[in-house]
């Protein structure tokens, strides 16, 4: 019985990557600051849609793993420090997906928390943090939505690999949660044969098999596995083939970036925004005569972070800088870069680039050649206008699969003279002409980077050259393929330096300041962590002198991820944008001009330094000695005061609560409903995230002072008043007993709080759980 099935299941993608021409939705934990588990729903219906119409079956997402550490590389592809929340947007999401006919992956399986030796890493984590923290999300979906397949992590998990881990596999996921889909490994994190199929590993990726295949077959045989298991896993898959509908013919075709598409983007990229600071700067008032957009960010569409996650647009991106003009048509809007806070040089921009000298398109010819000396017509031509290739197997797509060698060629614009740094890494040979004569080829000097090339290192070669400002260029870019198993392709470009004092000229004689600062190319991605939580580059400097010379300037910060920001009490107004998708700089400019109301709140606690977080990632015996205080819950017990709490986000308008209440004591061991009232007491349409954390009496200094235990997102006219109802899980008055190996209930005295965020609690009803298990309101509250 060979169980490398990949071929029957179709086709996966990483959500949406490996199409050529697909919507970029924000990424996770912007989607996560929705709070909007109905939003979710759209969005993986939307997704599931777009990887239909490339004849995808599974998508492989969501990813579901806890922010443990604001320093972790991909925590923009994740969505919560807290488990409630990341798993009620996760049954969201996945509801979507499925109900369009594309299963997902629900993904990494488990305590997957950071990328530095994320192959070797020994999660040590106790069960009850296991239980309480790590494992929740991944419990809601299994039990609520019955995700297609389960993705097994890299790590190790208390000593075995994931992929080896019979516990997390077959005694918890399939047995004590009752799971019936399959588990596939996370690509490349099989390591064995018999010890993977044993504990409950159903499907070794990418192909051609290392271990399974007719490994698998000899094992059976030789009973190293035995034919119950195979058996097992063999109807697990079967399972997933009749579910994808393959056998009943072609897959239906699927919608890919239309109209309807757009909107539901557009929708989580408004809801996304939060609105961190305001003293009365936003929405920018209608007297605005000249705005100075500045900074690093200001003119590049950094929408998505590094890795397998990220998607190819088929259209050409906004930047910031375009979407405010475009929304103040009347406005002088000048524009100054300030400071580069590019590490090594960014991925090349296609609009710096055309096909030909007359040319009107952006991008260069991209062909690929059978011959590694690129000699005889090309296999394929197209118009390429993304400059970073990553793929597992063959670089050049389906299409041209017999392929040796590649060849990008046209004109690059200079914009501006002076010094251009161009490189090239791959894990083949490059060869870079420009100008009529080869600048870059195997001789040039080279530096090992792992950065955005899903960790793996691969060399990077760099050249300076000084060119002259309104020329064109000849350039041409020949690569020859490396044959490796993960082929990488990048080429990069850094314009000149920008003019710092510029930049503090045009905020001074501005009647506004808008600086955009965040991520550089690579300071978020797949395979490495960052080392601080600082803005890189010399952000910070340029907007404290920008603040202090415009006392109206707005910060907005583009990343998927916290930031210091030590310059806060400095500026009036801080947006945060998060890596927003490709709809997201235009949802930026309506929040800025009050279009849209902001209505975001953070999903993660944004801590003021890096000291105050202590997880330590440079190690392969990873210690989660904080157990359940992880995020908020351990910043409040501490007594740490975090920049911005969990659940923050401002508005323009404000919100009033009143009358909470139980609607009637539950029956023992039923959910909870309190009720309350919540009014738009301003002069705007806005959307409120009311929480409601629970606070245990007698908790023990090693568990969090309080927990998210509820939420939900209202609407509301100006004036306008609501009832709110919010359910509890009863399972909210527990906590695992390890001894006993089951949840069990703690009677006793607890508090129930509600508010706009973890910080700011506006109602408190004190109630009690009894003996037997109801919860009754305290005597005297």
């Amino acid at each position: 019985a060979k169980v490398y099935l990949a071929h029957m299941v179709h086709k996966v993608v990483d959500t949406a990557i490996q199409l050529h021409g697909a919507l970029g939705y924000s990424q996770d934990t912007p989607l996560a600051a929705t709070w909007n588990p109905d939003l979710l729903r759209s969005v993986g219906g939307a997704i599931a849609e777009e990887a239909r119409g490339y004849g995808a079956s599974v998508l492989l997402a969501p990813t579901v793993n806890i922010v443990r550490t604001p320093r972790w590389g991909r925590n923009f592809e994740t969505y919560s420090e807290d488990p409630l929340l990341a798993g009620r947007l996760a049954v969201g999401y996945v509801q979507g997906a499925q109900q369009a006919g594309i299963g997902v992956s629900l993904k990494h399986f488990a305590a997957n928390n950071q990328e530095t030796h994320r192959f070797v890493t020994n999660s040590r984590v106790s069960e009850r943090a296991l239980r309480e923290i790590y494992l929740p999300a991944f419990e809601m979906v299994v039990k609520e939505v019955d995700p297609w397949s389960v993705m097994a992590s890299y790590n190790k998990l208390n000593g075995p690999h994931a992929s080896e881990n019979r516990w997390l596999l077959t005694d918890l996921l399939k047995a004590e949660w009752h799971y019936q889909g399959f588990v596939v490994s996370d690509w490349g994190a099989t390591r064995s044969t018999a010890a993977a199929a044993n504990a409950g590993l159903d499907l070794e990726m990418p192909g051609p098999p290392r271990f399974f295949g007719d490994k698998l077959e000899a094992a059976v045989r030789s009973g190293e596995v035995s034919k119950a298991q195979i058996d097992d896993n063999a109807r697990r898959i079967a399972r997933l083939i009749v579910r994808s509908g393959l056998l009943d013919g072609p897959l239906p075709p699927g919608e890919i970036g239309g109209d309807h598409h757009r909107a539901i983007a557009r929708a989580a990229a408004d809801e996304a925004i939060v609105l961190l600071k305001n003293s009365g700067v936003l929405p920018l008032r209608p007297g605005v005569r000249t705005l100075a957009v500045i900074g690093p960010n200001a003119d590049v569409a950094r929408i998505q972070g590094g890795g397998s996650s990220a998607v190819n647009p088929f259209t050409m991106l906004q930047t910031p800088l375009d979407a405010i003009r475009a929304a103040l048509p009347g406005v002088d809007v000048i524009h100054e870069k300030g400071v580069d806070s590019e590490e090594t040089p960014p991925t090349a921009d296609p609009a710096l680039f055309s096909p030909t000298a007359d040319s009107d398109e952006t991008g260069l010819t991209a062909s690929y050649f059978a011959d590694s000396d690129l000699a005889g017509p090309a296999l394929r031509t197209e118009r390429a206008t993304s400059f970073v290739k990553r793929i597992s197997g063959n670089i050049a797509g389906p299409q041209a699969s017999g392929y040796a060698a590649l060849r990008w060629a046209g004109v690059f614009r200079a914009p501006v003279s002076g010094t251009y740094e161009f490189s090239v890494r791959g894990t083949g040979a490059a060869m870079l002409d420009f100008d009529g004569r080869t600048i870059l080829d195997g001789t040039t000097p080279s530096v090992i980077d792992n950065r955005d090339v899903i960790g793996s290192p691969v060399e990077r070669r760099t050249i300076k050259v000084e060119l002259e400002g309104g020329k064109t260029y000849p350039v041409r870019l020949a690569y020859r393929n490396g044959q490796t198993r993960y082929e990488y392709l990048s080429f990069g470009v850094r314009l000149p330096r920008p003019d710092f004092d510029a930049a503090i000229a045009a905020a001074k004689r501005a009647d506004v300041a808008i600086v955009i600062v965040g991520s550089e190319t690579l300071t978020e991605g797949e395979g490495y962590d960052r080392p601080s939580i600082d803005l890189p580059g010399d952000q910070d400097r340029l907007v404290s002198q920008v603040a202090a010379v415009n006392p109206s300037t707005v910060v907005v910060v583009n990343a998927g991820a916290a930031m210091a920001m030590p310059w806060a009490e400095q500026v009036p107004a801080i947006l945060d944008m998060w890596l927003p998708g490709q709809e997201g700089v235009a949802a930026l400019a309506d929040v800025l001009t009050g279009k849209t109301n902001p209505s975001g709140k953070l999903p993660v606690s944004f801590p003021m330094h890096t000291t105050d977080d202590t997880v330590v990632l440079d190690t392969v015996e990873s210690d989660y000695d904080e157990g359940l205080l992880v995020g908020y819950r351990g910043y409040e017990a501490r007594g740490i005061t975090p920049l911005f709490a969990f659940g923050h986000g401002l508005s323009y308008t404000s919100f009033d609560y009143e009358e909470m209440a139980m609607v009637a004591p539950p029956e023992p061991g039923a959910p909870v409903r309190v009720r309350l009232s919540l009014h738009n007491s301003g002069k705007m349409a806005g959307k409120e995230v009311v929480q409601l954390y629970i606070a245990r009496a007698d908790r023990t200094p090693d568990e969090p002072i309080k927990q998210l235990a509820a939420f939900a997102k209202v609407d509301l006219a100006p004036g306008e008043t609501r009832s709110v109802e919010l359910t509890l899980d009863p399972r909210v008055f527990s906590s695992w007993d390890v001894s006993a190996q089951r949840w069990t209930a703690r009677p006793g005295a607890y508090r129930l709080l509600v508010g706009g965020a973890s910080d700011a609690i506006r109602l408190t009803k004190a109630v009690r759980l009894t003996p037997t298990g109801e919860v009754r309101p305290q005597v005297g509250d």
